[in-house]
């Protein structure tokens, strides 16, 4: 393995207009394995470098990954000084989606790839996985002149046919009045875009709002887009990959185990088959892949709903510094929260709306501003030294919790959520809670 120029993955992502540094890529120049050995190499890497596989064991197609691994890298993605900004970016795209720019001629833009889904190098990630699985699938749905861009993982049945993990939310609407009418759901199935449109697709906008036109605003309203020959699903002019497709409404499969953003095997379910009509690709086309449980899985979901969060938390908390959704909560069950607190009842706000702007969150634990929320020390040092159980604990029993924690109730999903006030009594002596500096230790 060795560092190379940026040029390849640049050209290959579409990304022409970023600049990185040389050592935000990886190159793997050695052939590996799509099953467990490249995904190990993506695992050794989490949240540093893109890696760029240059040989896939019997696939002529290269493949990357990594490519939202770090928040640095997010935040130059977006353009954004600072995660306030970064957040202000996000929510105004969201309120404000602008339709992309259409251009015709698809076979200008694509070319078809005989052989379907045996062509593309599929990885296969952790021991138990069901089998190989594409964890980068953007999928482009319209019914109803609704369209729907969200992530679904698809786990490969055969050269045509995979099983779609669809939870009960956008997709799964616009699936369900398919199926009322006895009909198929035609999508498409968009493998490697800009970081952009993957994080506008991993966001949650009302039903309704078409995603790509939020990744639009987001892209300066520079993005093009094109109609599939099939269906006429619109889709990114320069994307890898597309696989046009419909998804079965009178045929469920087992999907899973497979291993989602926790690190641990969700269950295996009944889904639907998503029936692969073709597959178009790019000329020199790069196969992207997204680690399960990684940094980059969990800032691609994460950080949506973290804008939220701190949309939500600023409406009722002026002194609002911070909002983090953690590494050890899986970028999705743990939150911290800093505040510089004008009332005694601050913390427990900010606890309780939290709740209430993401409810698959756990635990919540909120610190005065001087406390560093990237640093779960600090955090912890805050908890040690400023929390009280008796006056700062939250206890929210029998309350909705996420499919994704294994330790809520199979059933019922039902879960306790905990929130910490971790801050400093506003009326005790302040010299009791000051911290020993150094002289010029912060230069």
């Amino acid at each position: 393995m060795r560092c190379t120029s940026l040029l390849f993955v640049v050209k290959a992502l579409r990304l022409r207009d970023l600049v990185l540094s040389e050592d935000e890529l990886l190159t793997v120049e050695d052939e590996v394995s799509p099953i467990f050995e490249a995904p190990l190499i993506l695992k050794r890497h989490d949240g540093g470098p893109i890696v760029l596989f240059k040989k896939i064991k019997g696939h002529d197609m290269q493949a990357v990954g990594n490519v939202v691994g770090s928040r640095k890298r997010l935040l130059k993605w977006l353009r954004a000084r600072d995660y306030g900004e970064a957040y202000q970016r996000l929510i105004d795209a969201l309120e404000r989606p602008t339709k992309a720019s259409e251009v015709g001629g698809f076979s200008d833009h694509y070319r078809k790839l005989n052989g379907g889904l045996t062509k593309l190098p599929v990885f296969k990630y952790y021991e138990k996985d069901a089998g190989r699985y594409v964890t980068s699938s953007v999928v482009v749905a319209e019914f109803d002149d609704v369209c729907n861009v969200s992530i679904h993982r698809l786990l490969v049945l055969s050269h045509d046919k995979v099983a779609i993990r669809i939870v009960p939310r956008h997709l799964y609407a616009l699936y369900a009045r398919a199926k009322e009418r006895g009909v198929d759901l035609p999508v498409a199935v968009v493998i490697g875009c800009h970081p952009l449109i993957t994080v506008a697709a991993a966001s949650s906008p009302p039903f309704g709002v078409n995603e790509l036109w939020v990744a639009n605003r987001l892209l300066d309203c520079k993005m093009k887009v094109v109609a599939t020959p099939k269906h006429g699903i619109l889709v990114p002019a320069d994307a890898e990959i597309v696989v046009e497709g419909v998804v079965k409404t009178d045929e469920l499969v087992d999907e899973g185990p497979f291993a989602d953003i926790t690190g641990t095997y969700d269950a295996v379910r009944k889904q639907p088959v998503l029936s692969i009509e073709a597959v178009y690709v790019k000329d020199d086309a790069l196969y992207q892949a997204i680690l399960p449980a990684s940094a980059e899985h969990r800032l691609l979901m994460g950080f949506p709903k973290e804008a939220e969060l701190w949309m939500s938390l600023r409406k009722v908390l002026p002194g609002l510094r911070g909002v983090r959704l953690t590494e050890g909560g899986c970028g999705w069950l743990h939150a911290v929260v800093a505040i510089d607190k004008m009332t005694e009842g601050d913390a427990k706000t900010a606890i309780m709306a939290a709740f209430g702007a993401h409810p698959s969150l756990k635990h919540v634990v909120v610190v005065d501003g001087d406390v560093n929320i990237e640093d779960p020390r600090d955090v912890e040092w805050a908890i040690a030294t400023r929390f009280q159980a008796d006056r700062g604990l939250v206890v929210v029993k029998g309350a909705r919790g996420s499919s994704l924690d294994p330790s809520v109730d199979p059933e019922t999903l039902l879960t306790c959520k905990v929130g910490v006030d971790a801050t400093r009594p506003l009326k005790s002596d302040v010299r009791r809670f000051e911290r020993a500096r150094i002289p010029g230790e912060d230069l």
